[in-house]
This record gives C-alpha cells, structure tokens and sequence, in this order.
C-alpha cells in the first residue's frame, strides 16, 4: 500500500503549487484505493473547510492591519478579538511592526 501524500512543511509556508500538487496527490490515492476512508466526501469537505479558514484568516489580519493603521491600540484590537492586548500584539505584530 502506497503512503498517503504528505509534507513536511508548514501548511503556511506552502506555496499554492505546493497545495495543489499535495491535493491531487491525495487525489490519486483516494481514487487508487490507498487512503483509508469511507467517502471521499470527507475529505473535499475537509479542504473547503481549510480553504474558508485561509479566507477568514486573511481578512482578519486585513482588519487588524486597517484598525492599527486607523489608531487603534492593540488592547482596543483585543477585547474586539476576545484576547488579551498582548494576545493581538504578539499574533499580529508582524504585520504592522511595533
């Protein structure tokens, strides 16, 4: 039995060619019968899943950018996002800068 398709990379640091070939790796396999799983169903809702996650992840960090940049204190971002200001400092920091 062939091994499922895998990477060692940070699923961050995946370029999108990266994803796309790792997907249709898992493509393939599915179809070949070497993954293990009842309904590759499971598997396409998994992705779109992620693929929601990607999109809300880059419009949170697009909203924490305009807030900074609109003079927002990161103890401000915080309570908005349900963390501490240190929580909001040290996650989006990079961003902005300090």
């Amino acid at each position: 039995m062939a091994m499922e398709p895998t990477t060692k990379k940070h699923p961050r640091d995946l370029s999108e060619a990266e994803i796309e070939q790792i997907v249709a790796d898992a493509d393939a396999a599915l179809e070949r019968g070497d993954v293990r799983i009842v309904d590759g169903a499971v598997l396409h809702e998994l992705r779109a899943a992620a693929a929601l996650r990607r999109d809300a992840e880059q419009r949170l960090e697009a909203a924490v950018l305009t807030a900074r940049r609109a003079g927002a204190s990161w103890g401000l971002i915080g309570v908005q996002l349900g963390v501490t200001r240190q929580g909001a400092r040290q996650r989006f920091e990079r961003l902005v800068g300090p």
